[in-house]
């Protein structure tokens, strides 16, 4: 019994193995698909958090023969030679190679783990030590906002308030509310500020205004900031935002190098 189960074990062991073994080469019409070529797709699907199986190796190759069978109809009918086809080409290279210079830029700016953990702490110290769940009534006018104020002075609750005057419809019917805590800082600068400085449970008297509309802000509650991310969870996240940032510098001085004559 013993020897019969091994024996089971090995042979599932061998077809485990031979399920992940190297793709093997597949010719359409005369024109070979590699195993090499497969092997690469692949393993770029593996990169991206995808699991190996047989059957996404058979969702590669079948694939990469339907491409293979499409291009060489397209090449059949030269259909490279129309003139669309041939601007939609020439974007797609420039595309790729654009893609590449901007790929270059970023190889060539490496950022130090000094400079990452200063940058978190700067925007740890702008996110603020405390989050808020605030309510908001908007409107467009000055003059609705005095009819809400008005309202609210009057002893009319903030959230019936909100309910007739409101325009922003994804708070409206909710009385306001904004479900989610937040940092001031997630706001507009004038906004960020007068939560700040409200107590819980007050509202702005007067309405701020920002963006072209008028605000009048609640803060329902508040706490000590929880939801900003922990260094070792977050550094990458911030180095690739110094990585692009010193990409996109790249990218200014080669416009501020370059003659650029406009209606000329």
């Amino acid at each position: 019994m013993q020897q019969k189960t091994l024996v089971a074990g090995l042979a599932l062991a061998l077809a485990s193995t031979m399920a992940f073994a190297a793709p093997t080469a597949v010719t359409v019409n005369g024109k070979t698909i590699s195993a090499k070529d497969q092997e690469a797709v692949i393993q770029q699907i593996v990169k991206s958090g995808q699991k190996r199986t047989p059957e996404l190796e058979m969702q590669v190759r079948n694939q990469m023969i339907e491409r293979e069978v499409l291009l060489q109809e397209a090449n059949r009918l030269k259909l490279a030679n129309r003139s669309e086809v041939k601007q939609a080409l020439n974007n797609a290279r420039d595309t790729v190679l654009i893609n590449a210079l901007v790929a270059d830029y970023a190889k060539k700016s490496p950022v130090k783990d000094a400079d990452v953990k200063k940058f978190y702490e700067e925007q740890k110290k702008i996110y603020g030590d405390r989050e808020y769940k605030v309510s908001v009534i908007t409107v467009k006018t000055e003059a609705d906002a005095k009819k809400v104020t008005d309202a609210l002075k009057g002893g009319d609750k903030f959230a019936d308030v909100a309910k007739k005057y409101s325009v922003d419809t994804a708070t409206k019917d909710k009385g306001g509310k904004i479900d989610t805590w937040a940092s001031s800082a997630r706001y507009p600068q004038m906004i960020g500020y007068a939560i700040r400085n409200l107590d819980k449970g007050a509202y702005t008297e007067v309405p701020v205004r920002a963006n072209g509309l008028f605000y009048v802000i609640r803060v329902d509650d508040t706490r000590k900031a929880q939801l900003f991310p922990e260094y070792e969870k977050s550094k990458d996240h911030y180095r690739n935002m110094l990585v692009q940032t010193k990409v996109q510098e790249n990218i200014q001085q080669l416009f501020q190098k370059a003659k650029i004559n406009v209606g000329k």
